[in-house]
C-alpha cells in the first residue's frame, strides 16, 4: 500500500471515529438533556424521557431541541431559547471530556 493510500485509509478511519463519537456524545448529551428536563418539570417519567431524549436528533435535526422547548412551555416552565442552547452546549463538553477519559 502506498503512502498516500494508508494516509487517506488514516483520514477516512479518523473520520468514521469522530462520526461515531459525536453520535454517542450527543444522544448522551440529549439523554441528560432529558433528566434535566423532566426534573424541571417535575415529570415522574424521567428515565423514559430521557431515553426518548436519547435519539431525537436521529429522525430529525435539531430533535431535542425542539422536543425539550415545546415540553417546557407546555409545563408553563420558562427557559429562554439562548439559555437552552448554552445548557445543550456545556452539557455536551461535559460529555466530550467524559467518554475521553480527561
Amino acid at each position: 500500500m502506498s503512502a498516500l493510500k494508508k494516509r487517506a485509509q488514516a483520514l477516512e478511519n479518523e473520520f468514521v471515529y469522530q462520526q461515531e463519537f459525536m453520535f454517542k456524545a450527543t444522544a448522551r448529551r440529549n439523554a441528560m438533556l432529558g433528566l434535566w428536563a423532566a426534573n424541571t418539570m417535575h415529570r415522574p417519567d424521567g428515565e423514559q424521557y430521557a431515553r426518548e431524549l436519547a435519539m431525537a436528533d436521529v429522525s430529525t435535526p435539531d430533535g431535542a431541541f425542539n422536543r425539550i422547548r415545546s415540553d417546557l412551555i407546555a409545563a408553563g416552565v420558562i427557559c429562554p431559547d439562548d439559555e437552552l442552547r448554552d445548557r445543550m452546549v456545556a452539557m455536551l463538553k461535559d460529555v466530550a471530556r467524559e467518554l475521553r477519559g480527561c
